[in-house]
């Protein structure tokens, strides 16, 4: 039988996606070779071994978000839409960021055709909480080049390629990264968060450790990782409308047309900001 001790160690690999995979191929073996009821995230992954859960993403992906987000804001049609849509996506991707987590953490939505498979990534990250600060920062990045690219499509189609339409993408997928550091930076120690990293958590500009674990705890409470600034908006919410079906239709549809919406109404509202 598999015991603690038998696991791999870190060490013996030059990637921490190897090492975290054999961590994976471990704790599934031990739980066949225990007999005992698998997590969601075990079953499948038991279900599907040929599926690699901690995976080196496309760094081409994550190049071209970074050239939008660059491009997008140097090319911003003024500094006060710039401002304003800085603003508003950094609050709106706390609480994009608590959906997206309810619905990734739903075990029920495993074997689900498309987010199935994002949900059995996702739900490892319960199994092995410390999967995301030993992993590199540009990996992390990649997890969301699904969303990323989804985005770009939807923008494209649906909004156009304008001045606007560019710079708001390139703010929200600037706190899309953000998003992605701050999650990570609350499961890192303190001796390895950089002191403005630290600073930021303390202001409640990112989310802090504190606050993160308590999702941790319980797996059904703090959900947004931004800065969680708006973790009591989506309790509050779950309690309200529980229906987990609800959530994923939402999660689909904002998915879609968020910054579309953002884009278009900031396209109406320029014209009308002071100059």
């Amino acid at each position: 039988m598999n015991t603690v001790a038998d696991a791999p160690r870190k060490g013996a690999f030059g990637d921490m996606n190897d090492w975290l995979n054999a961590l994976v191929a471990h704790r599934v073996s031990a739980a066949r070779s225990a007999a005992t009821p698998m997590s969601a995230e075990l079953a499948w992954i038991a279900e599907n071994p040929g599926h690699t859960i901690y995976q080196r993403r496309s760094l081409f992906v994550v190049g071209v978000a970074l050239a939008i987000i660059v491009g997008g804001m140097a090319a911003t049609p003024g500094i006060l839409p710039l401002a304003l849509s800085l603003v508003g996506l950094y609050f709106y991707v706390d609480f994009y960021s608590g959906i997206l987590h309810v619905v990734l953490d739903n075990p029920r939505f495993v074997r689900l055709p498309l987010i199935g498979i994002p949900c059995a990534e996702f739900q490892w990250h319960h199994a092995l909480p410390y999967d995301i600060s030993t992993r590199r920062l540009v990996h992390v990045f990649g997890d969301i080049n699904a969303l990323v690219l989804g985005k770009i499509v939807a923008l494209v189609l649906l909004a156009g390629v304008t001045r606007m339409t560019v710079m708001v993408t390139a703010v929200g997928f600037f706190w899309a990264y953000v998003n992605q550091y701050a999650h990570r930076s609350a499961h890192q120690a303190a001796a390895k968060r950089p002191p403005f990293t630290r600073w930021l958590q303390r202001h409640g500009v990112l989310v802090t450790p504190a606050v993160h674990h308590e999702h941790h705890t319980t797996h059904d409470r703090s959900f947004p990782v931004l800065s969680g600034r708006s973790r009591h908006l989506v309790q509050g919410l779950l309690r309200l409308v529980p229906n987990q079906w609800v959530w994923l239709t939402v999660f689909g549809v904002l998915t879609v047309v968020d910054l579309v919406a953002f884009a278009r109404f900031m396209t109406w509202l320029a014209p009308r900001l002071p100059h």
